[in-house]
Formats: structure tokens, sequence, C-alpha cells
């Protein structure tokens, strides 16, 4: 782990560090069961109290580490569960790029340090006792593995949380992007509430056994049929409460001897069924926490809070050999939930990208370019605030739409123009030229420009907006000419065809030829009326001309002249 790449000393606390560390877990294991055993309505964790343990650095925590720092938290009163080892505290000290020396970061007087665990692994082949690298046993195959002894080490390290430092006064900035991380979102609750990488899960069997839902009253796993069983989610109180008891089955399922080998020949309420159950409902407590859920104790695990409270009071160490059950279930769970969800977001981006493909013009909502108007904006953008500038920028829309006169297919039209920030719907353009000038622009979809088009014509609009016009009719033509070729038949008898040709933005009529149509006339396309009054209208000029004109009236002319 990163937060421990400082750390000098072999062991921090000397030869009793480990035991310290798993008497103060077992100690705070005994407070919170005991204040489930007053009240097992209570959840594990405070009801959307906080997101999941990390080091300063933003490394998550593992799931022995992170249980315990999250009870941590709760008892201390910590808002922002994040972490650092006294070294991190001190790196935080040395000058940045610039060589500039910032107030110190220091840990507060008579503040008290939190252990955690870091587990090494010593791997020795059964036969020949040769050790290897854990990293190099981790590339052997299944086969290989089972020729070698795994034996897990803890090292103990001391982490203070950030609440414990002068942060907040010494780096405000950082402080500030701490709390906007931890603020916990919220989840809808009730029986509408879903969890997609689950339910695909369930849908598509990619758990490591099948999981049936189904309308009775029970869950369970069963090993002899290697299955879980749970009640539909309509059946429970609300989605996490659905959630919450199937990880608690899930957490059960990992440990068949093809997965986790944790089960061992036992009956039902001796102390390692109550173990077990242990496991699972901190496997699950954990799992929820991770996913932003909050999860009760399950009902049926009321039963064996004694039998905990007991074997906890008795032997610390069984908190350790529990922890680390806990932390391999629960890694087997979040891998594989993980794992879904990044396919998951990959097939919506993909999505996303089909439709994102659709391009984005960008509408002027204000220029700015004297000196009250851009020093606020000055000061962000030197501080390199660009969410502050974006925020700033966004004052500046009134409401009004797209200005017609002044939408660009690009951000940057002027030499000197250099985008700084943009979100989904407001871009900023700053230019150095002329004692520096600021253009908000706010973005719109092609099909908002077409729908701004069919409504308001091109009559105001600039020459991007004329393009699209261009586009929309050339696309109109071209489904209305794969029914029937657009021709009209004078009143002569001549049959004209004709074409909307884009580049001129004219309707071209003539006759036809192999190559195409030769053009005897061209007309204007008028962009605030219909493509099929344009084609009308120009029928009506080409009825007037005299050279259609029905040919019995040149017969009689010409019979005339004749005589």
């Amino acid at each position: 782990m990163t937060l421990m790449a400082g750390y000098r000393k072999k062991n921090a606390d000397g030869p009793n560090s480990e035991d310290k560390a798993l008497d103060l877990f077992a100690e705070m294991m005994i407070e919170k069961i005991e204040s489930i055993h007053k009240d097992w309505k209570k959840p594990w964790f405070t009801e959307g109290a906080l997101q999941w343990p990390k080091n300063l650095s933003g490394r998550e925590y593992n799931g022995m580490n992170a249980f315990m720092l999250l009870l941590h938290c709760e008892k201390e009163g910590y808002k922002i569960p994040r972490f650092c080892t006294f070294d991190c505290v001190q790196r935080l000290n040395n000058p940045g790029k610039d060589g500039k020396e910032l107030p110190r970061v220091s840990v507060l007087r008579g503040e008290k340090s939190f252990p955690v665990m870091l587990t090494t692994f010593t791997c020795i082949h059964k036969e020949t006792k040769e050790k290897i690298k854990y990293e190099d046993y981790k590339k052997l195959s299944d086969d290989e593995k089972k020729e070698y002894n795994v034996y897990p080490n803890m090292k103990v390290f001391r982490v203070f949380n950030v609440a414990q430092t002068n942060l907040q006064e010494a780096r405000p900035e950082l402080w500030k992007k701490l709390e906007e991380e931890n603020v916990r979102p919220a989840i809808e609750g009730g029986e509408h509430f879903s969890f997609a990488p689950v339910d695909t899960m369930i849908k598509d069997n990619l758990w490591i056994c099948p999981i049936t839902p189904k309308h009775q009253d029970s869950a369970y796993y069963s090993i002899t049929k290697n299955e879980i069983i749970v009640p539909e989610k309509e059946q429970f109180k609300s989605g996490e409460s659905f959630y919450g008891t199937l990880f608690h089955e899930m957490t059960h399922s990992t440990g068949t001897e093809s997965v986790l080998d944790r089960f061992k020949p036992t009956s039902f309420g001796s102390p390692e069924y109550a173990r077990e159950e242990l496991v699972a409902e901190l496997g699950s407590a954990l799992v929820a926490q991770r996913y932003g859920m909050t999860k009760h104790i399950k009902e049926d695990s009321c039963a064996y809070l004694k039998g905990w409270l007991d074997e906890l009071k008795e032997s610390p160490q069984f908190i350790k050999t529990t922890l680390l059950d806990v932390k391999k279930a629960a890694s087997l769970i979040t891998q594989r939930v993980d794992k879904i969800a990044q396919e998951l977001e990959q097939h919506i981006g993909k999505e996303q990208e089909v439709a994102t493909k659709e391009k984005v013009y960008y509408s002027s909502v204000a220029y700015l370019q004297s000196t009250d108007d851009t020093k606020q904006l000055d000061e962000l953008k030197d501080k390199g605030d660009y969410k502050g500038l974006l925020t700033l920028a966004k004052e500046y829309y009134d409401g009004n739409g797209i200005n017609e006169q002044y939408t660009y297919s690009s951000p940057t039209n002027n030499k000197g123009d250099d985008l700084l920030v943009e979100d989904k719907n407001f871009a900023v353009v700053y230019n150095g030229s002329v004692g520096g000038t600021y253009e908000v622009m706010l973005k719109f979809t092609e099909q908002e420009v077409r729908d701004h088009i069919r409504r308001y014509g091109v009559d105001l609009a600039g020459e991007a907006i004329k393009e699209v016009a261009k586009d929309m009719v050339a696309e109109q033509f071209s489904a209305m000419a794969q029914q029937k070729t657009p021709a009209f038949e004078m009143p002569n008898g001549d049959v004209l065809y004709v074409a909307y040709n884009r580049e001129s933005d004219t309707l071209d009529v003539g006759q036809a030829a192999n190559a195409g149509i030769i053009v005897q006339h061209r007309f204007p396309y008028d962009h605030n009326i219909e493509l099929d009054t344009n084609l009308q209208n120009a029928n009506e000029k080409l009825n007037e001309m005299e050279e259609y004109r029905e040919e019995l009236q040149e017969a009689e002319y010409s019979g005339g002249m004749r005589r």
C-alpha cells in the first residue's frame, strides 16, 4: 500500500504491536456488537455517514483496515474518512515545483494515532521448502499454486485522520477538495431502488453460484445445491434491504471448498456456525458500505450476538481470523461487482459515444472585454481555478437561447482564441490579444439547432446555422427523391426535373441527361418555408414562362403567320 512507502522502522510499536492493535480492534468490535445487542435494528455503520476510507493520496484501505477505520470515524466523529501516516504529513511540507514555502502541516498536539495492518505473504513450496516472492506466486497457475503453503504476516502502521492535523488551515484548497469528494451521495430508498451491477449478475448468472429470487419468505445459501435463494426485491421494505440480505448470502457462498474453503464440518448453533454468521454479517456490511448502502443486521443473526461477544472477550485473535476471512470474501464480491459495473459503464459509454458523435455548436452568450467585467475572471484564470471560472461565466447567460448570428461549429473562431474550460452546457474562450477578452458560449446539439431552424427560420442566422439548414434540405430532398423522382410536367408537355444544389443553395431545374440534369433554370432556396412550398413556387414561376405555355396557343400563333 502506498501509505506505507515512507515507513522505515520494521515495527512501529515493538514486538507487541500486532497484539495491541488486535486488542483495540476487539474492544471496538465488542462495543459495536453490544450497541447492536441493545438495539438490533441499528445498522452496522451509521446510515448515510461516511464513504469508503482512503489514504491521503486516494488509495482505498482493504477489508480489515476499512472496517476498523469506519468504526473509528464513527466513534471519534470524523466526517472525512481520509488518513495519513506521520511521514505522509511531513511530506506535505516539501517545497513545491516553484520552491515556494507553504504553511507547515502538522499533527495536532495530543492526538493519538490509529493502527492499520499491512499484510505480507510468505510462500513456501510444500516439498522443496523453497521460498518465492508473493508477486511470483500470483503469476502461477492454479495447479502450481497448490504446491505452495502461503502464510500471511502482518505489520502494524499508525495513521491519523486528517481532522487530527491542521490541514484545514494550512491547505484550505486541499481540505475543500476532500470535503467535496467525501459527500455521501443520496441513495433512493424504497422498493424501486436498483443496483444495476448486481441486477445484471443475477439475470445473467455471473456469480460463483446461481442466485434465484423467489416469492417466498426466507433467504439462504444451500451448500448441497450450491445455490442462493432470496425473496423477490418487492417483498423487502427497500432495495437496500434486498441487496444487504443478498450480500450476506453471497458472503456465505464464498466459503465452499472450491472457493475460499472456509466451511468446516459443523452443526447448527455451534461456535463454528456462529463465526460463519459473523463473517457473513461483517462481509455484507462492508460490501454494502462500499456501494453506498446501509446494512442492518440480519434478524436471524441476532441469536449469535452473545456468542460473538464471548469469543471476542475470550480471545482477540478471534477478530483477526474473522476479519481476514471477511476481507477475502468481501474482496471476491466487490471484484466481481466492480467488473460487471465496469463492463456496464463501457457499454453505456459506447452508447453515449454514439450519441455524442452528434455535432455540437457554440452560441455566444457574452463577449467581455472591459476591465470591470474581466477582473474577476482574470483572477480565477491566474489561480488555475477553471471550475470557478466556468461557474462565474454562467452568470452572464440571460436564458434567451441560441444567438443565431453568433453561433459557430467551434468554440475558437479567431486568431489567438483559447478554449479555457467547458462542461456539457457552457464553454469559456479566452483571447490574450487587445488586453485580454473572454467569450462565454452556450453549447447546443445539432438536433437543437435543427429544431431552432424549423421554428424560426434563418433570417438572422450566421453561416454556421445556414450550413445546417442546407444539410436539412439536402437530406429532405434526397429522401423524397428515393420515393419518386421530383419533376414538373409543364403545360406544353415538357417534363422538367428538379434537384437541390447545396453548393449554390438553389433548386436547379432542367432536362434529364445521362450525367444528371442539364440546368436551364435556377431558383434560390427559401429556408423560411417548407420544401413543398419552395417546389410549388418554382413550378408557378416556370408556368409563367412563355416557352412552357400550351402548344395549342403556339400553333394558332404560328399558323396565322403562315397565312
